[in-house]
């Protein structure tokens, strides 16, 4: 069965999402060193969920046996980007994944912002810590963005193309499955965190296939975690 790697990638990627919801409930790691409850569920999450994403970069290594981990760099910047009419992307001549990557993370970011600002501060407000949120909410949004990026992003984007399948069809996976586990998700959440999923599933998996790197999908993501860290942290 040629697509058999693919099959069961994305079977792996879907325990993998089962496994992350499990630890958000009972993470592998206790933690009671600081004073708010969330700062301490969410080092004790994200280091156990860290382990899970190490797991799943070993078992890629293996299972994509022509490409291995290829598309695991940070080096691969600035290449083409294939236009996307539907959504109004259309390159302008010389504007590649550098240009594309900063201006679409902007609107990505902010929509982000104003989505978390609704869904957990607008009726609370925020207060404002600097330690040991800020230094925290670094930390976590690295590991949380690595740890998804490595299962519902290179997996999909690095099988595929192992198996010499269309880039297209592992946009579109990420696409559904990350829209799906947001529907669900802490924050963004809902029909808004669905749709939000679903665009950066697709687009950052699109960034993968074209550049054949890394960059774009962890810095994008890194940014969206921080802003959504943010509003987690300090929202009263």
């Amino acid at each position: 069965m040629k697509s058999w790697r693919s099959i069961l990638i994305i079977a792996l990627s879907l325990i993998a999402a089962w496994l992350l919801y499990i630890l958000m409930e009972n993470p592998w790691f206790n933690i009671s060193v600081f004073d708010k409850d969330i700062l301490n569920f969410y080092s004790g999450y994200q280091m156990s969920t860290i382990l899970v994403s190490i797991t799943f970069l070993v078992i890629l290594y293996f299972l994509a046996d022509k490409l291995r981990l290829r598309y695991f760099n940070l080096n691969r910047i600035d290449e083409a980007v294939r236009p996307a009419p539907l959504i109004g992307l259309s390159p302008k001549e010389g504007e590649g994944w550098r240009t594309i990557g900063l201006n679409i993370g902007l609107i990505i970011t902010i929509v982000t912002g104003i989505v978390m600002y609704f869904q957990t501060a607008s009726g609370t407000g925020i207060t404002i810590r600097l330690f040991p949120e800020i230094p925290l909410i670094l930390l976590f949004a690295i590991m949380n963005s690595f740890t998804e990026e490595v299962i519902f992003r290179l997996s999909y984007t690095t099988i595929i193309a192992n198996e010499n399948g269309d880039p297209r069809v592992s946009e579109l996976i990420s696409a559904v499955i990350f829209g799906g586990i947001h529907y669900f998700g802490i924050a963004p959440s809902g029909i808004a965190g669905a749709l939000m999923g679903a665009f950066l599933g697709w687009f950052l998996a699109k960034s993968i296939n074209e550049t054949k790197g890394f960059f774009w999908a962890w810095s994008i993501h890194f940014i969206q975690d921080v802003v959504i860290l943010f509003f987690l942290f300090m929202s009263k």
